[in-house]
């Protein structure tokens, strides 16, 4: 059981890092950085310069392939989780019939498991509003031509209120979709803290009132109980840093395409 979670998990990784190009390439072609970036750059500035809040053709192609590269890694990732749960439980109940060394790998495999979680968050995420998942890939501050005539205005826009660039159908759109970009990752991450802190706080208790004599038992549920805890602290300053961000949207696009 043990090593069949272990290879489905090592194939997952695998899954996760090759499919997506592999599956997309026969619509989209073979998966390029640097023309994914080229073709980023020139389709802003068509949309910048378009004077309409719709996207052009360039750019909703770029914004589709993005979010069927990010669906097929939360379909990926979702399966990770699920392994790697399951793993970290027939870890730990080997732990409890057999050797103490156990322990460790159990626990490693119960973080692997808040890290698919994490993995899993950051995709949806990107699923969901795929637009600004994409302008990560902007050059910012090292761009040149007309990307940077075209960033350059875009920052004047986010920081002047009196520029004419302040007023663009496309900066509207792009200051609604980071909003909704980091509005998503306050709900996922939200619920989540939840039941997370709910999940710290069975385990603390069944520590406390479980078996004296079951050592074992309540070392399991107490580090269970240790993990659950940072885990939902660290879902709490994420929602807190994505909630900033959402309210904040014109600051956060100057960092996404660099602040200056």
């Amino acid at each position: 059981m043990i090593g069949l979670l272990l290879a489905a998990g090592a194939a997952l990784v695998a899954a996760f890092v090759f499919a997506p190009a592999a599956l997309l390439r026969p619509t989209f072609g073979a998966y390029d950085s640097d023309a994914i970036q080229d073709a980023l750059g020139r389709a802003l500035v068509e949309y910048w310069r378009s004077g309409t809040p719709a996207f052009p053709a360039r750019l909703t192609t770029l914004v589709d392939y993005w979010f069927q590269w990010h669906a097929i890694k939360v379909a990926i990732s979702s399966l990770l989780v699920i392994v790697f749960a399951l793993l970290a439980t027939a870890l730990w109940r080997r732990y409890l019939r057999a050797r103490p060394w156990y322990a460790a790998v159990a626990t490693a495999a119960a973080v692997l498991t808040v890290l698919a979680m994490g993995v899993l968050m950051l995709n949806i995420q990107a699923t969901a509003v795929p637009l600004v998942a994409l302008l990560g890939l902007l050059p910012g501050r090292t761009a040149d031509g007309k990307l940077a005539q075209v960033l350059s205005e875009m920052r004047e826009g986010l920081t002047e209120s009196a520029s004419p660039h302040a007023g663009s159908p496309a900066l509207t759109v792009l200051l609604g979709e980071v909003e909704r970009y980091h509005w998503v990752m306050v709900a996922i991450s939200a619920t989540l803290m939840v039941a997370t802190g709910l999940a710290s706080a069975h385990f603390w208790k069944r520590r406390i009132t479980g078996d004296p004599g079951a050592t074992r038992v309540r070392f399991m549920h107490r580090t269970l109980g240790v993990i659950a805890a940072l885990t939902a602290c660290l879902l709490l300053l994420m929602t807190g840093a994505s909630a900033l961000s959402a309210l904040e949207p014109a600051t956060t696009l100057l960092d996404v395409i660099g602040a200056g």
